[in-house]
C-alpha cells in the first residue's frame, strides 16, 4: 500500500493506492481527480522542472526556465545534466525554447534577459 498526500484539487485528501498484479485501487479521496492523480502517481509519476540557464553577454549571469510540460521524473536527473552545460547568448525573451531534446522536452525561458550595453 502507498499513501500519497493529493494535489489535484485544494482539498489535499490522503490517498491510499494498493496495487496488485493486475490492479490498482485507490480509497480516500474526495473527488475523481484524486483517483487519476494516484493512478498517475504509481504507474508514470511526472514533475514539471525550474532551471538556471547560464546567459552570456547579458546583463544578469542567469535566466530562469522551466521545462515546457511535465516530464518523467525517471528523466529529470540526465535532463538536469544537460541543462547544466546549456548557455544561451543574450538577448533571451521570456517563452523562448533555449534547448529542444530529440525526445521532445523542451526548456523555456521564464524571464527576459537583455543584452548588455558596452
Amino acid at each position: 500500500m502507498k499513501e500519497l498526500k493529493c494535489t489535484a484539487c485544494e482539498r489535499g485528501c490522503i490517498l491510499h493506492a494498493d496495487m496488485d498484479l493486475y490492479e490498482i485501487s485507490v480509497s480516500g479521496n474526495g473527488c475523481e481527480r484524486g483517483r487519476e492523480y494516484a493512478l498517475t502517481e504509481c504507474t508514470n509519476p511526472v514533475r514539471s522542472a525550474t532551471f538556471n540557464v547560464r546567459v552570456v553577454g547579458g546583463v544578469r549571469p542567469v535566466v530562469s526556465a522551466k521545462t515546457a510540460r511535465p516530464i518523467a521524473v525517471t528523466k529529470l536527473l540526465p535532463l538536469s545534466r544537460m541543462v547544466m552545460r546549456l548557455e544561451v547568448r543574450a538577448p533571451v525573451k521570456a517563452g523562448q525554447t533555449l534547448f529542444a531534446s530529440l525526445l521532445g522536452e523542451r526548456i523555456v525561458a521564464t524571464s527576459t534577459v537583455e543584452r548588455e550595453s558596452i
